[in-house]
């Protein structure tokens, strides 16, 4: 009887033992992604994707680095980072150096950059830009790359516009009448001289021609070497994206966790932001790009002296993996 009693008693802690060990969760593979330079609402996908779980249903530990997006690039073209957040001339000007970058998924439907002025300018149309000061950032990155995108497509003189660096100071710059006009970014500058009360006009530059925005990039390495990482962190980021769009509200109210420095007075403002970065977001076909917007980017840039060579244009993006199961 002591016998039995004792098989029973080892059997079940046997299978008590197993269950522990089917309890015990996966270990989630680690991955740092580089996204921009602060905590901001307009990365609400990605804090949706970590909060929902969208990350970790796919064995994926999400840690958002911030910083340059061209620190980003470089390391992720290295080897360094399997994967990182960077704008379609990035990937361009890369694969122009050597750098074997590749384009994986589109979060940007529009280039999120313009040429901002305010209603009582009376600059209501680019060519009107022609004898007006133009301020912007500095000659690097996005907004100058829309900057050259709108005299090109405009055929502007630029001799005849002065441009001047002014540092992100845009919104000041254009509301006290420093500047005629400012390259701004469409969900930031012009929502904040929106809520002071101020009208203003909007040269989007994705009106004039179909560059390619940021999206998801990693390197011919991971995509040879390890697929089916590359499948995953792209269906969790589109499921983030996807959820942003459908659920603003909730989306915001998640962000806020993750930008300890946005307080209640910032939220009326921070809400508007998320919206004007919606429609940016907003596609018909989420996640995908085309050669056709490619080959038009790299033309853009190739005229302009933006870039110096030819190249491939079905070696910088690839649709392969976005709407795979």
């Amino acid at each position: 009887m002591f016998r039995k009693v004792y098989f029973i008693a080892l059997l079940m802690l046997m299978l008590s033992a197993c269950g522990q060990t089917q309890a015990t969760p996966p270990k989630l593979q680690p991955i740092q992604l580089g996204v921009g330079y602060v905590p901001n609402v307009q990365f609400a996908p990605f804090y949706v994707a970590q909060a929902k779980g969208f990350f970790a249903e796919e064995g994926l530990d999400v840690s958002l680095e911030y910083g340059f997006e061209t620190d980003f690039v470089a390391l992720t073209a290295k080897g360094e980072r399997q994967f990182a957040i960077a704008s379609g001339d990035q990937v361009i000007l890369s694969r122009a150096q050597g750098l074997p970058l590749v384009y994986v998924m589109k979060w940007y439907e529009r280039f999120p950059v313009a040429i901002m002025t305010t209603k009582a300018s009376g600059i209501d149309t680019p060519a009107k830009l022609i004898d007006h000061s133009v301020g912007i950032p500095g000659l690097f990155g996005a907004s100058y790359i829309a900057w050259k995108a709108l005299v090109y497509t405009q055929k502007l003189d630029e001799t005849k516009i002065k441009l001047q660096s002014i540092g992100f100071t845009q919104a000041e710059a254009v509301s006290t009448g420093q500047v005629d006009a400012a390259v701004i970014y469409i969900a930031n500058e012009p929502v904040q001289l929106k809520q002071q009360g101020m009208e203003v006009n909007l040269f989007e530059v994705s009106d004039y021609i179909n560059l390619i925005s940021n999206g998801l990039v990693t390197n011919e390495t991971v995509i040879k070497e390890q697929p089916d990482l590359v499948r995953k962190m792209v269906r969790a980021n589109l499921r983030g994206l996807q959820y942003t769009l459908d659920h603003p509200d909730e989306a915001m109210t998640l962000s806020r966790k993750f930008i300890p420095d946005m307080k209640e007075a910032d939220v009326p403002t921070q809400r508007a932001v998320l919206e004007a970065s919606l429609a940016l977001w907003r596609s018909d076909q989420v996640g995908l790009t085309t050669e056709q917007a490619w080959q038009e980017s790299v033309s853009f840039m190739r005229e302009t002296g933006l870039l110096e060579k030819e190249l491939d244009v079905i070696k910088l993006y690839t649709n392969e993996f976005v709407g795979q199961k």
